[in-house]
């Protein structure tokens, strides 16, 4: 049994003399929802590629389920659904009809299998529709249906939101939530809405230039880095001065104007609006929140240059 459904060990890739992925290293566990971040032209899509076989890695090495061997792992990829950038959607044939095509394709006979994609995706009531009439959302869930067809243990999905209204979106995440929870499926999924990765991910791989700046779970980010203390005082640099000197602690402006956010730490609310007040310095508000994965992405970036 394995544990481990895809692990990348110095993994790099170079166009000529432009170096893609740089010494890659990562690990995606059975039924975990793995959110891959990173700017435009990090590696992201790349990295997909080099799962699908798409793409030969430079250096470095990859296994599938356990397995090293290419030709074993090539039998281990018939376990993977991919939608990796557009989809390949025929637009004069309708969405059973495409779906019909990949089963084909795939040597899959049930077609009851094609019913439950077509409903899990909600594209049930327009399944004779002509894709060419389809719009950019109603392509996405066709391509995440043509994805899950061959049932499968992996899911790797570059931008599968891309172009779905808030419904459409809701109805993905419940969709891969599920899958991981109940049927131990692995999800690799990359978006640009770090806010919509948040509701979904347990765990984050942060990507950029090419290299793997962290892997963190969900639970360990919140624990160590998402909290902090949001306070606005009638003196911005009294009240920083103030904390620095009474908890030696590090203050960061925040985006409004006179905002101070505290990092999550040793320190409770009630000692540090003490401090501030007892140093007579007024408070005009005081909030407690979660630090944003696009905070920390940027935030990791920051360090990195």
């Amino acid at each position: 049994m394995y544990n481990d459904i895809f692990q990348a060990i110095n993994l790099s890739k170079n166009y000529g003399n432009i170096s893609v992925l740089k010494e890659v290293n990562m690990t995606i566990h059975q039924g975990e929802i793995y959110g891959l971040i990173g700017e435009n032209g990090a590696g992201k899509t790349t990295l997909m590629k080099i799962i699908g076989n798409l793409v030969r890695p430079t250096r470095g090495s990859i296994s599938l389920f356990g397995q090293t061997d290419i030709d074993l792992m090539n039998q281990e990829r018939k376990k993977i659904g991919y939608l990796i950038e557009i989809p390949a959607l025929y637009s004069e044939l309708s969405a059973r009809d495409n779906l019909e095509f990949y089963c084909r394709i795939m040597n899959i006979t049930d077609k009851k299998t094609i019913n439950e994609v077509l409903h899990i995706v909600s594209l049930e009531d327009i399944e004779n529709k002509k894709v060419g009439e389809f719009s950019l959302g109603m392509r996405q869930r066709l391509g995440l249906a043509i994805a899950l067809i061959n049932n499968p243990e992996f899911l790797v999905l570059d931008e599968p939101i891309n172009g779905l209204d808030a419904v459409g979106i809701s109805q993905i995440r419940e969709i891969l939530i599920k899958l991981a929870k109940e049927n131990d499926v692995a999800v690799l999924i990359s978006s640009h809405i770090l806010s919509e990765l948040q509701l979904l991910a347990t765990k984050y791989g942060f990507i950029h230039k090419g290299r793997m700046l962290q892997e963190i779970s969900a639970e360990d980010l919140i624990e160590t880095e998402g909290k902090y203390i949001s306070i606005v005082p009638s003196n911005h640099l009294l009240a920083k001065q103030i904390l620095k000197d009474n908890f030696n602690i590090k203050v960061i402006d925040g985006d409004k104007n006179g905002e101070i956010r505290i990092p999550n730490g040793a320190f409770t609310l009630e000692e540090i609006i003490s401090v501030l007040i007892r140093s007579k310095v007024e408070i005009l508000s005081v909030s407690t929140h979660y630090t944003t994965l696009e905070d920390y992405f940027l935030n990791l970036i920051e360090g990195d240059n």
